[in-house]
């Protein structure tokens, strides 16, 4: 039977990751290349055959096999193929297959694609990697089986959640594994760099690369994930410091974190340690996010049902931190910078640091918030809500800090507090960003905001996102000027000055979409909204829009019903779009779900739910209306700190290359 063959490639996955794992590790003691080099191929068909496993839970989720009990609780007859295909990892025991499969496949990758200034220290990365997929396949023949059967089987399934049937959601979960997993490298280069006892720069071209790319698809899957929620669940917001959101954010943190502190590692020598303690956090996080949803502790529309797998994921973060730290405890003095008597002064590095040090701030207040209610359940009983105001009363301030550092930090140099240009630089970029902040806070109606404190928030924090990206702007303009005779057109000198510049220019680009998001974070201060009954013809106006109701109809899409409200929207007279809120109902599930209209724009998103209808003719609907600024710009600016950061791993990295050890620190060849 399928399941039973699932299960056995599972088994076969599982003898393979162990093998290579005790071969990684005799093979880094032994210097024993032949052996690295099989458990190499170990590592490679550990990932072929949790592929092959995959690929069978396919086949028997679109041939309906209802006698695997994971196929039977979250599909369905009626299920249309795309999520039929995405329910390999609507659930538990899938999203843990998911996540076990991308990091098999991306230990293969990085043990076949690791550079010859790295061979020496590769048995180690091998080993660290193959011990955490070794764990993850225990876990998915044992606790999180997804190939567990049930005899007869039955004619239908219980069906997929109706909140998971949405294109966001079905590409959220695998771009955040992605995330999730490219961060392995990296803490796996850590714990081969401390097991070695040094960081060379093959060390630094290599996990720069694995953690911008961890962080391009980290960034990429939290946007997924907010704009699931503001299209699916209603309530006209995309980030409600949900203890689950929290939990995929902070990895995300760490990543960011890390990347600074690689910066002043490539161009000074230092932050070698703290890059390593980085790099473990990373991933620690990322298994921490995985508990928080799988154990059960929390309640939230993100997480899974509890199950045993919880106090196993505990378990492992647990030792996970504990070895780490220990291993770095009798490990760290081997790894020192090339000048231990530097004197942090005014400079770049040190505004990197004081970044690094704001991302840790922010990093130390949503963990905080995120366990205090589950440390206080677990020691009295008692669970203290901590809800968005506790997180709203840090974040703001530290986001103003991190906009003058990203200004101000931009302009110095290195070992300098110099600024090319001359200090009137950041003073010009002041006065100039009057006009702009004006400007923006006239068109997107800032001034509109009845109450003092929120309008003065608003009017600095746009204030000072304009003369930070000035800051950005007379960088930019300073390290372009070697490049004038470069070519004859402006666009051909920018060209050859990114080629010239990818890291650099890659930063630039992440650094304007942060202060993009930021812009469009403050938008969230000034939202309006209201409730209204409408008959069909009737008209409800809210912040200079009309929203006149249209005919209420019934009609199926797909495998649900939908009870559509159409609303027409005009200002000032002129019809500007349709939006169609409805209540959608699924043949699997009892419930009515919501289906929201939403009518984007660059300064407003216009956005309507259905809150009830008059259910034997349609006579009357309730709506909930809503005047959502400037949430465009936040997922615009995630397009452009993906980009960013590609751009940034293109870079070719030139590292001083007199530190590296030599690769050829094998010693045993047979």
């Amino acid at each position: 039977m399928p399941a039973n063959l699932g299960f056995i490639f599972l088994l076969l996955a599982l003898i393979f990751s162990v093998y290579g794992l005790v071969a990684n590790v005799t093979a880094a003691f032994m210097r024993h290349r032949r052996l690295y080099r099989s458990a190499r191929m170990a590592a490679t068909m550990t990932a072929l055959f949790i592929i092959l496993a995959a690929t069978v839970m396919w086949l028997s989720l679109f041939s309906r096999d209802y006698s695997i009990a994971y196929i039977w609780r979250n599909s369905s007859n009626d299920l249309p193929a795309f999520y039929t295909f995405t329910t390999f990892w609507s659930a538990l025991e899938g999203s843990h297959f998911l996540w076990m499969m991308l990091l098999a496949v991306f230990t293969a990758i990085a043990l076949w694609t690791g550079n010859r200034d790295n061979e020496h220290i590769m048995p180690w990365v091998g080993a660290a990697l193959l011990c955490v997929v070794s764990w993850m396949l225990y876990l998915s023949v044992s606790y999180s089986d997804p190939f567990v059967m049930q005899l007869p089987a039955p004619p239908n399934g219980l069906g997929k959640n109706p909140l998971l049937q949405n294109p966001y959601m079905a590409i959220h979960p695998p771009t955040l594994f992605t995330g999730y997993t490219a961060l392995a490298i990296p803490f796996a280069y850590s714990i081969a760099a401390m097991a070695y006892g040094d960081i060379t720069e093959g060390w630094l071209k290599t996990t720069r690369r694995w953690t911008l790319f961890a962080w391009c698809m980290l960034t990429a899957g939290i946007a997924l994930g907010g704009h699931w929620a503001y299209v699916e669940l209603g309530w006209a917001g995309y980030w409600a410091w949900d203890p689950v959101e929290n939990s995929s954010f902070l990895p995300w943190l760490m990543a960011t974190s890390l990347l600074h502190s690689m910066v002043v590692q490539d161009k000074l020598g230092h932050l070698k340690r703290s890059g390593i303690i980085l790099a473990i956090l990373a991933f620690f996080f990322s298994f921490f996010g995985t508990f928080i949803t799988r154990s059960g502790i929390i309640t939230s529309v993100h997480s899974f049902a509890d199950g045993n797998i919880g106090p196993n994921y505990l378990i492992f973060i647990a030792t996970l931190l504990v070895g780490s730290f220990t291993l770095f405890a009798f490990r760290a003095q081997s790894i020192l910078p090339p000048d231990a008597g530097k004197v942090w002064g005014v400079s770049r590095e040190s505004a990197l640091v004081v970044t690094q040090f704001l991302l840790l701030t922010l990093a130390a207040v949503v963990f905080i918030g995120t366990v205090f209610p589950i440390v206080t359940e677990a020691v009295n009983g008692q669970r203290i809500s901590i809800q968005a105001p506790y997180f709203n009363a840090f974040a703001p301030w530290i986001g103003l800090a991190m906009i003058v550092a990203i200004g101000v930090g931009n302009l110095l140099r290195y070992h300098s507090g110099k600024i090319p240009g001359g200090r009137g630089v950041p003073m010009r970029a002041a006065l100039a960003a009057v006009l702009p902040a004006a400007a923006f806070c006239w068109a997107g109606d800032v001034f509109k905001t009845t109450r003092p404190w929120p309008l003065a928030a608003q009017v600095v924090g746009v204030y000072l996102v304009m003369v930070s990206i000035l800051c950005l702007g007379a960088e930019f303009a300073e390290r372009m000027k070697p490049f004038a005779k470069a070519a004859t057109t402006l666009p051909g000198r920018i060209l050859a000055f990114a080629r010239r510049n990818m890291a650099w220019t890659g930063a630039f680009i992440a650094h304007i979409g942060v202060l993009l998001a930021i812009l469009g974070f403050l938008g969230n201060y000034r939202g309006v909204d209201r409730e209204v009954t409408l008959r069909a013809g009737e008209t409800a106006s809210l912040f200079g829009y009309d929203f006149t109701l249209g005919t209420f109809r019934q009609r199926e899409e797909e495998n649900a019903i939908l009870f559509e409200a159409p609303l027409v929207i005009s200002r000032g007279g002129r019809e500007i779009g349709t939006v169609y809120p409805a209540k959608s109902k699924y043949p699997t599930k009892p419930e009515l779900m919501n289906e929201v209209g939403v009518l984007g724009g660059f300064w407003h998103d216009l956005y309507a739910v259905m809150v009830d209808f008059e259910k034997t003719r349609g006579e009357t609907v309730t709506l909930q209306l809503h005047i959502n600024p400037t949430v465009r710009l936040v997922f615009i600016s995630v397009v452009i700190m993906v980009l960013g950061g590609l751009v940034a791993a293109l870079d070719r990295y030139r590292g001083d290359r007199s530190r590296d050890v030599a690769g050829g620190a094998w010693e045993q060849q047979a």
